[in-house]
């Protein structure tokens, strides 16, 4: 039988349609959902999980906010239902079958036809606030006097319409303001951290590597080889963390792939994990959020634009997130990608400076560090 699909026109991405989206359904409380379908909000979270986090953190209790009283149902990704249990009233999971979606997810919204065609059907059950509204949240900007909103990622001392001062500042242009209102992802229970600590071997530190089709950047396995070797020479047990759905197959034997037990499903645990590590390391990947949460120092890799441009977002992003010592390693990813034995030793230069207590970002493979100095004065109010 012939597949039916859709095709963007634009992108000439082809996508196979789905008849009905299935869900597990988690209730976290005992009120009753509305009769008046008004009263219940659907809030979907089909975003990266980097914005998820955030969206977590910011969006949804900002919601909350504007629409007291309401009954809420979060809709969002298979195995993300610990991050929602404090937030809102249910979770509804898509199957872990649905999970290829996940490749069509950018920040803070996404450009599946099957997804969009399921947010516009859980009008059925309430007000249905899509993926991008939580995006319009975070970065969106919002005048007491005319009502103008418009979006931005700078701090803004005016109305772009009427000049008015009395404005709410998005939640990604004033970082200083908003991150002491974070509502914090909670922390996993003692008996997770029990069970956790049966994974773990002394000195552990986490991997992950990313293994995503939506912008690429991933890196070889013979690198992660090498940043294993590396790890362990230097006294340390790595274990390999992640989802199987965008995360690469562990290429080493002796090292536990958490990433492909069904354990990885239940994010308390792997946040218990987490919790338990010297730190984590990652490479042009979001998963920085799991230590950044949880209050765990990680090294990440990333390009300069993403974190200090005024364009790339994810410093800001960064900022909101993290809550223990960062170590950032500025770096172009073909750099890394070409030139594994720069990349291994810049890796080594950060674990030492970090077991030092110095987690000063690192200026690494790029290709000016002039520019790249340029542009992080430029922006340093938003990702110190």
């Amino acid at each position: 039988m012939k597949k039916r699909i859709f095709k963007n026109v634009r992108t000439q991405v082809i996508e196979e349609k789905i008849e009905g989206i299935k869900f597990n359904v988690y209730k976290f409380n005992k009120k009753e959902r509305p009769a008046d379908r008004r009263l219940t909000m659907m809030i979907c979270c089909f975003s990266e999980f980097g914005c998820e986090i955030v969206g977590c953190m910011y969006c949804i209790p900002r919601v909350t906010q504007i629409y007291p009283g309401r009954y809420r149902i979060a809709v969002g990704w298979y195995g993300r239902e610990y991050l929602y249990r404090h937030l809102v009233d249910e979770f509804w999971e898509i199957k872990e079958e649905h999970q290829w979606l996940r490749d069509y997810c950018n920040a803070f919204h996404h450009s599946s036809k099957n997804l969009k065609k399921l947010e516009n059907s859980l009008s059925e059950y309430g007000i249905v606030l899509p993926s991008s509204f939580l995006g319009s949240i975070a970065m969106g900007n919002i005048c007491n006097d005319c009502k103008a909103f418009w979006g931005g990622t700078d701090k803004v001392t005016e109305c772009v319409k009427c000049q008015s001062k009395r404005v709410v500042q998005s939640i990604m242009g004033d970082t200083d303001f908003y991150k002491p209102q974070a509502i914090r992802i909670p922390q996993p229970s003692k008996e997770k951290v029990e069970i956790a600590k049966g994974y773990l071997k002394p000195n552990p530190v986490g991997i992950f590597a990313r293994d995503r089709i939506t912008y690429g950047r991933n890196l070889q396995p013979e690198f992660y080889i090498k940043l294993i070797t590396l790890l362990e020479q230097m006294g340390y047990n790595p274990i390999w963390m992640g989802e199987k759905q965008n995360t690469l197959k562990c290429p080493v034997d002796h090292i536990i792939d958490m990433s492909r037990k069904p354990e990885a499903r239940d994010l308390e645990l792997t946040l218990a994990i987490v919790s338990q590590l010297k730190f984590t390391v990652q490479f042009w990947t979001a998963s920085t959020r799991l230590a950044a949460i949880m209050g765990v120092p990680y090294l990440l890799f990333e390009s300069p634009e993403q974190i200090y441009g005024s364009k790339g977002q994810e410093g800001i992003r960064i900022n909101l997130v993290t809550f223990g010592p960062k170590k950032l390693c500025i770096s172009h990813y073909l750099n890394v990608y070409n030139n594994h034995k720069t990349a291994i030793d810049l890796v080594k230069r950060c674990v030492n400076e970090m077991e030092e207590g110095n987690y000063e970002d690192v200026i690494g493979m790029i290709d000016s560090e002039i520019a790249t100095r340029h542009i992080k004065e430029t922006n340093v109010q938003k990702v110190q």
